[in-house]
């Protein structure tokens, strides 16, 4: 019998099988049976003392589990280990960890054991511990249990069974795509379709594809369902909120969205970053700042980054933040922007003073000076014209704005002097070498990513090759995506902006855990690559042999 037959025998039937100590005979002896002899001996006397004594410690084992005396179970259960061929070792090993699997079931369990006074039950205790980590977690853990504890009972052939059966275990082989092939939303899942298939096309191909138009809110239901009964492993989508609730209505949650979801059932991957606020925040701290000016327009999604982009920031209760608003329809920009630095009290200031001394003065308006940075938030080209006004008002403050100006074609990126030294953070595709055209093929791309790594996610564990950010499994299961910093020089040519290192004094700051993983690079020549599946990325060990698979579009 094979090492990983024996790992399968069930605790229930280990009593019976352990060592052969029951009577046995030779399968396929067609020798007729001797006669028996008048006295026949008794079970008790055909057995050997060896045999006795093992019985004997069979016993003591089922006892003390029954008693739940651990430290003697664990310690009887090592003897008999000790007497054991490969194959009853094997056995032994998993009957321990299934019956201590079923006692300590919980971390605060785990954690009882593991303060025991007993090495070899805190060696359990760690072989426990790594069987509840989440992800590639668990196999990491594993290793560690087997290395502090190179002399516990399980190492010789329950841990690499574990191990074995982590690599081993199932995989995406087909993948469903459910996005609205008609309708206003055509154009945007035809790019998210093309950046998919481009991550496929240079993949290794092991995973068929199969599109599912979910253009009908009334029929998305039964297109999972379809996929499903057509043997998809996974199924992304579908992409708008409609159809994302139309799933949960018919208490469908087995899909990962491409749309936030307030429902910690449903796992979802939004096209824009749910934490980009909390990383501007994050940067701006780093500077070492503690009074901004937010200056945003009046669109829902602009107001709604503001007001959370203000919230965080007066969290910390030493910082100032002013918030001054424009509209959509006729802005007055230069009147915005001299509202949020105080224009205006300056020519009132004017006004009295001329009044009071009827005489006409030179004057040019003297602004707050306090503020030590500017967040513009809204398109490109409403901050290309905010911009140059700061040279009129004569500001010499840093200029931060959002990822709305990632530029909309990632293969010709143009100049703009009007953005010169402006700051923002924006997806890796602006400075890697591929052949997506723009921002929602990256999140297509990044959607194929995560569907093969999707089960191997787990908190502080990150996909680094993710076109439009660091991929990553937020507190509420949700995937996020850490963005990196560009900046426009000053001739406004587009480049990667490296954050400086924190002063001395600031090293104690908070951090987010997944700050500062991507190294600085130079912008590459757009060109053919394939998914640098081998650099960074969380993977398992080396990919089956490739098999071509079909790609279906329902």
């Amino acid at each position: 019998m094979h090492q990983t037959t024996a790992l399968i025998i069930v605790s229930s039937l280990l009593t019976t099988l352990f060592l052969g100590l029951s009577g046995c005979s030779m399968p396929g002896d067609s020798k007729r049976a001797e006669p028996q002899a008048d006295i026949v001996l008794s079970q008790a006397q055909q057995k050997s003392a060896q045999e006795l004594k093992l019985d004997e410690l069979q016993q003591q084992i089922r006892m003390a589990q029954q008693q739940k005396n651990w430290k003697r179970y664990v310690a009887l259960s090592e003897q008999l280990w000790q007497q054991a061929d490969e194959e009853n070792q094997a056995a032994i090993e998993y009957m321990v960890w299934h019956t201590l699997s079923q006692e300590f079931d919980s971390p605060e369990k785990i954690a009882l054991l593991e303060q025991s006074q007993d090495r070899a039950l805190q060696s359990w205790a760690s072989l426990l511990d790594a069987q509840q980590q989440p992800g590639l977690y668990a196999l990491q853990a594993l290793a560690d249990a087997a290395t502090f504890h190179s002399d516990a009972l399980y190492v010789k052939h329950l841990v690499p069974a574990l191990q074995m059966r982590f690599k081993n275990r199932q995989t995406v082989r087909q993948l469903a795509i459910l996005l609205p092939f008609k309708g206003k939303y055509q154009q945007v899942s035809s790019q998210i379709r093309n950046g998919l298939l481009k991550a496929y096309m240079l993949s290794n191909r092991t995973i068929e594809l199969r599109f599912y138009d979910s253009s009908e809110t009334d029929e998305v239901a039964q297109r999972y369902r379809q996929a499903k009964q057509d043997g998809a492993d996974l199924v992304i989508g579908p992409l708008t909120k409609e159809a994302i609730e139309a799933l949960i209505a018919e208490n469908i949650t087995g899909f990962l969205a491409l749309n936030s979801v307030d429902n910690a059932n449903i796992k979802a991957f939004n096209f824009r970053s749910q934490s980009e606020s909390l990383q501007i925040t994050q940067q701006l701290h780093r500077m070492q700042y503690q009074r901004i000016g937010i200056l945003s327009s009046e669109s829902s999604r602009d107001t709604s980054t503001a007001m959370e982009l203000r919230a965080k920031w007066l969290n910390t209760p030493e910082n100032q933040a002013l918030l001054h608003q424009y509209p959509l329809k006729n802005p007055n920009l230069r009147k915005a922007l001299g509202g949020l630095i105080n224009e205006e009290a300056s020519q009132a200031r004017y006004n009295n003073l001329r009044w009071l001394l009827r005489q006409k003065l030179e004057f040019f308006p003297r602004t707050r000076q306090d503020l030590q940075a500017i967040v513009l938030i809204g398109n490109a080209n409403q901050v290309a014209v905010f911009h140059p006004q700061f040279e009129f008002f004569q500001l010499d403050i840093p200029v931060y704005a959002t990822s709305n100006l990632t530029p909309s074609n990632l293969q010709n990126i143009e100049r703009n002097q009007d953005l010169a030294k402006v700051i923002f953070p924006t997806m890796p595709a602006l400075f890697k070498a591929h052949t997506l055209k723009t921002p929602l093929e990256a999140f297509g791309w990044d959607s194929f990513l995560l569907a093969t790594q999707l089960a191997n996610l787990a908190p502080n564990l990150c996909l680094t090759q993710g076109q439009g950010g660091l991929l990553y499994q937020d507190e509420s299961q949700q995937i996020d995506k850490k963005l990196i910093w560009a900046q426009y020089s000053d001739n406004g040519i587009l480049m990667r902006w490296v954050p400086p290192a924190p002063s001395p004094e600031n090293k104690d700051e908070m951090q987010n855990p997944l700050q500062d993983k991507i190294t600085p690079t130079q912008t590459p020549d757009k060109k053919l690559s394939a998914p640098e599946t081998n650099s960074g990325e969380i993977k398992l060990e080396s990919e089956p042999s490739p098999r071509r698979q079909p790609i279906i579009l329902q």
